[in-house]
């Protein structure tokens, strides 16, 4: 039971389950660590002193049909704790009358807010580009901070976290927005969204903190308006509906002239009443835009589904092949066992920072299934891809 004859099938699968494990441990975990350890960074960081020094800023909120949440995220945003100026600027992209008459009314206690609309007749192109793109051009000051009608913010230094970055010098700042999933949702969908957001930030947020920024939150990005012209606003992607944050970030983002923000006080929360739906939506425009993204983090971090998989099925095998020696059996499932706990807890403590759910034994689980869930909703995308065009 206890005796064991390393035939070839055997050294092999054991080294696939070392590798694997190896390449999980120190790539995979090493990106999820490495945006908790921001988090932590960016809490600690101290703000900037002369208050002076702070840039002048235009909040550009983009707005479809969010009358009733502007009533509570608006004066979040106007009673910001900021020492420059700023102001903030409603695009209204939908209900004209009930947003009117919410800015209306707070008009007469916030003199720095403002409106603008796009025209109902523009119906051949991607209406949220030409709302970001008339906010960006109404605006006064230099920074601008772009979120959405659906956004939720507490803190009162979001402002000035997002702000700080340009004091040195940086052009771009990505931030981070949290969705926030009403109770009474089904609860599997809660656990697999809230697995499925934490895993798309770590990509795209752990590349950034690498120093290879490719795509950005449209809920919560900032950047100046000189680069924003400089690369003549979204004039390469007009026709696409889409891609406002992430295309338009990995054209003009790089090392140098990008910065990161994850402090707890910057991370804006997203309130969505049709969380599944909004989720779904999100993840086939995405997946339609990403094929025009130049980054390998997509390939690195499909290496890391695929190193899961070979780990998991050789951890499987060796277990067979290896009968009646129960030794294969107990290395396998002990290196397994091992990696999944350094992966769980990492995650853990990532999701935690990020203001998500705290997955722990259903991480395994959500990891393995990830491929097949990303590969359902590219059917899907492929299926209705005539949706993320402007000229349908």
């Amino acid at each position: 039971m206890f005796e064991i004859e390393f035939t070839p099938v055997i050294l092999i699968l054991l080294s696939a389950i070392i590798v694997a494990s190896l390449y999980l441990i120190f790539g995979f975990r090493h990106y999820v660590a490495s945006v908790g350890k921001r988090i932590v960074k960016d809490d600690a960081a101290p703000f900037p002193t002369d208050p002076s020094a702070y840039p002048s800023v235009s909040v550009i909120v983009y707005s479809e049909d969010d009358a009733e949440n502007l009533e509570i995220l608006l004066p979040q945003i106007l009673e910001q704790d900021y020492e420059g100026q700023f102001e903030v600027i409603v695009v209204n992209d939908g209900a004209i009358s009930s947003t009117k008459d919410v800015i209306a009314r707070l008009e007469r206690r916030y003199p720095n807010l403002y409106m603008t609309f796009t025209p109902l007749e523009s119906r051949s192109l991607s209406r949220k580009k030409l709302a970001i793109t008339l906010g960006i051009k109404a605006a006064r000051y230099e920074v601008v901070l772009l979120t959405l009608g659906t956004s939720r913010i507490e803190s009162k230094t979001w402002l000035k976290s997002m702000a700080r970055h340009f004091i040195s010098g940086k052009e771009i700042v990505i931030g981070y927005a949290t969705p926030l999933i009403p109770e009474d949702a089904p609860n599997p969908w809660k656990r697999l969204h809230s697995f499925d957001e934490v895993r798309t930030a770590i990509e795209y947020l752990s590349w950034a903190i690498a120093d290879r920024p490719y795509r950005g939150n449209c809920y919560n990005l900032a950047y100046r308006r000189s680069i924003f012209f400089k690369n003549k606003g979204f004039s390469r992607t007009l026709h696409l509906k889409f891609g406002d944050d992430d295309l338009f970030i990995n054209e003009v983002a790089n090392a140098d002239n990008t910065a990161v923000e994850l402090s707890t006080a910057s991370i804006v929360e997203v309130l969505d009443q049709r969380p599944q739906l909004a989720h779904k939506n999100a993840k086939m425009r995405y997946d339609y835009t990403a094929k025009s993204l130049r980054t390998w983090a997509r390939v690195f971090f499909a290496s890391c589904s695929w190193a899961w998989w070979i780990l998991l099925g050789s951890t499987v095998a060796l277990s067979i092949v290896g009968l009646p020696s129960l030794i294969p059996l107990i290395a396998a499932c002990v290196i397994w066992l091992a990696t999944a706990i350094i992966l769980m807890l990492a995650w853990r403590k990532t999701s935690r920072a990020l203001g998500s759910r705290s997955l722990l034994l259903t991480v395994p689980w959500f990891m393995t299934f990830e491929p097949v869930y990303n590969f359902y909703y590219r059917i899907k995308g492929f299926i209705r891809r005539g949706r993320n065009l402007t000229w349908n």
